[in-house]
């Protein structure tokens, strides 16, 4: 399970922000210390704001040591070759969606404070770090951005907007037969059928259509095909 720990947010309205886009995502655990907690992030939380109640409040940073089997912290300021063995190696959100793959236990994603992000203290207890590649010159996002962003990384494949589902190449012939049917019903060129049959062929099988698609351009044929047969007997 993945948790999201805030460590010292001054700002109120970020903490609402992080708690919206937990649900957005579909994470619910969050963890919070020493951060601005007012009726304004109730209000930016919107409907997640049952996140933000059930919220569970630590005295310390290491507190959070005893509730989860993993801490990983994020960063986004590279590091100066002082402190080069704190800070390295740093995971792109991708590797670290991998890395988490068969993985057991409660995992707690730390992000630090709008100004300072996490401390050089606070990056050390944790046990892997991770950072959004972004512009070096500008290479700081906003919390509540940082959250959404490795959020929807680890929630990839768990929400889908359609039936995702690629028909096969079977079902691809099948259409393209009933396109057969409807050229020789109309005033199509004999001699161009082949040749058209192949062409919808490759088109059809280098879209990946879905199995959703495949119904609608059947059904176009179709409808197309009992016309044309009303217009014979009428």
């Amino acid at each position: 399970m993945i948790s999201v720990y805030l460590v010292g947010l001054k700002i109120p309205e970020n903490v609402g922000f992080v708690a919206r886009v937990m649900k957005n995502f579909g994470f619910e655990k969050l963890y919070l210390y020493n951060c601005k907690v007012t009726t304004v992030s109730f209000k930016t939380a919107s409907h997640a704001r049952d996140i933000l109640r059930n919220a569970v409040v630590l005295r310390k940073f290491d507190d959070i040591l005893d509730h989860v089997n993993m801490l990983v912290g994020t960063t986004g300021v590279t590091a100066y070759s002082y402190e080069r063995y704190i800070r390295k190696p740093i995971f792109t959100p991708e590797e670290f969606r991998n890395f988490l793959e068969g993985k057991k236990g409660e995992i707690a994603v730390a992000f630090g404070r709008e100004d300072y992000g996490l401390f050089n203290e606070e990056l050390e207890l944790c046990h892997m770090l991770v950072s959004v590649p972004t512009n070096p010159e500008y290479p700081v996002m906003n919390v509540s951005h940082a959250v959404a962003v490795i959020l929807y990384e680890l929630s990839k494949g768990k929400y889908g907007l359609e039936d995702k589902t690629i028909v096969t190449a079977r079902e691809i012939e099948k259409l393209v037969e009933n396109f057969e049917k409807l050229m020789l019903e109309t005033w199509y060129p004999r001699h161009r059928i082949e040749r058209t049959k192949i062409a919808l062929r490759r088109i059809l099988g280098r879209s990946l259509i879905t199995r959703r698609e495949l119904a609608v351009l059947h059904g176009i044929v179709t409808k197309a095909l009992t016309y044309i047969q009303h217009l014979k007997k009428g």
